[in-house]
């Protein structure tokens, strides 16, 4: 196996644990949600945005592998780098099994990780959509029904004016 090919196989192997990490937390992000559990889903939040931010800086580095490999295994080709399966075809065993698997893994968890994403995205448009008719409904609530005071004024909801500037 060559040197390409097994940094490559490392950069593929890291990115697939960071999207498996991110699988994992998003489920239980979800499951934060099911539970409206709002300090929870904080936390997770954050964390989430950690992993990405990781998982983009390393995404540089798995494209600067595959770019190695491509010059390697395919010199002629000045732009366009090869694929997995590309390169998998041109190596040897044990190598090709290793960065086709790992391939096949890797499309998995991004399609587990693009599924909880939706899910979580549908959930939070529902929550924010609840949420926006609560504040609807207490709005008109403390709307002016055009009452007087004792004095002959109209009577001020002061309420009205708090739940205007968060509705």
């Amino acid at each position: 196996m060559t040197d390409t090919v097994q940094q490559l196989i490392d950069a593929m192997q890291q990115e697939l644990q960071f999207q498996q990490d991110l699988a994992a937390l998003l489920d239980h992000k979800l499951d934060a949600m099911r539970h409206y559990d709002i300090s929870r889903m904080e936390a997770l939040g954050i964390s989430e945005q950690r992993l990405v931010d990781r998982l983009r800086s390393h995404e540089q580095q798995r494209t600067e592998a595959i770019r190695r490999a491509t010059r390697q295994y395919f010199p002629a080709r000045f732009r366009q780098v090869a694929t997995c399966r590309e390169i998998a075809q041109v190596i040897a065993e044990p190598s090709r099994s290793k960065l086709l698997t790992l391939a096949a893994m890797l499309k998995d968890v991004a399609q587990n990780v693009q599924r909880l994403h939706r899910v979580q995205t549908l959930a939070s448009r529902k929550i924010m959509a609840h949420f926006n008719q609560i504040f609807r409904i207490i709005a008109q609530s403390g709307r002016d029904v055009g009452l007087y005071g004792r004095g002959g004024k109209k009577a001020l909801l002061e309420q009205n004016r708090l739940v205007d500037a968060l509705a």
